[in-house]
């Protein structure tokens, strides 16, 4: 094995562990979903008023009608400034996940809830895993990564929690919208945080990114 083919080896390794993670998501939750049922349970208690109206706009940060414009604007940004490297991260971060989201939902074909009423449009695709919840986190990582905290300062440690409560807040918003069991977002999460890590240590590996 040539220097080259190790330099994969971390990547792959990340890659095939979050295969493995989600075969064992969706194994400790197949029907009739003892623990996913709890939980929309509780999701289903708090509907009603202002959080409907709060969670039926913040989900909207995890699709790709939101994320992707966002992320040329940002992506053109970047290039403009010379960062082209950085913009490439960005983009593959986002449209890696999503992608990987939806072959796992085309294997897995798990249905979606319908246990309690939805809150809006059921999703046509498969419940498992969570696409958006995947893509915000994939973006919110990216993201951060591309910052510059040196010339940010303090500000930097802000704008992290603001990312985390966004993604926290979507994921939350698959569930309480009752779209997705709490098992979706739990794979969803671990699909982009894993495809992220393996991607950056692959671009690091390959000095495509160097800090």
């Amino acid at each position: 094995m040539n220097t080259l083919d190790f330099k994969y080896l971390p990547t792959i390794g990340i890659w095939l562990a979050t295969i493995v993670l989600l075969v064992l998501i969706e194994f400790i939750s197949t029907p009739p979903y003892h623990w996913d049922r709890y939980l929309l349970g509780i999701a289903q208690g708090f509907r009603g008023g202002w959080p409907d109206r709060f969670f039926t706009v913040i989900t909207w940060g995890g699709s790709l009608f939101v994320l992707v414009p966002v992320t040329v604007l940002i992506c053109g940004f970047l290039i403009k400034n010379e960062r082209t490297l950085d913009a490439w991260f960005l983009a593959l971060s986002l449209f890696g996940a999503a992608l990987f989201s939806r072959l796992a939902k085309l294997w897995f074909a798990r249905p979606r809830p319908d246990l309690f009423q939805v809150l809006g449009d059921i999703p046509l695709d498969a419940s498992y895993p969570s696409a958006h919840t995947a893509q915000i986190l994939a973006f919110a990582m990216s993201f951060c990564w591309i910052l510059k905290p040196e010339k940010l300062g303090f500000t930097y440690y802000y704008l992290i929690v603001i990312a985390l409560l966004l993604v926290s807040l979507v994921a939350a918003s698959r569930v309480y919208l009752q779209v997705h069991f709490p098992s979706d977002v739990l794979g969803g999460f671990l699909l982009g945080l894993l495809w992220v890590i393996g991607l950056l240590i692959l671009l690091y590996k390959f000095g495509i990114i160097t800090r």
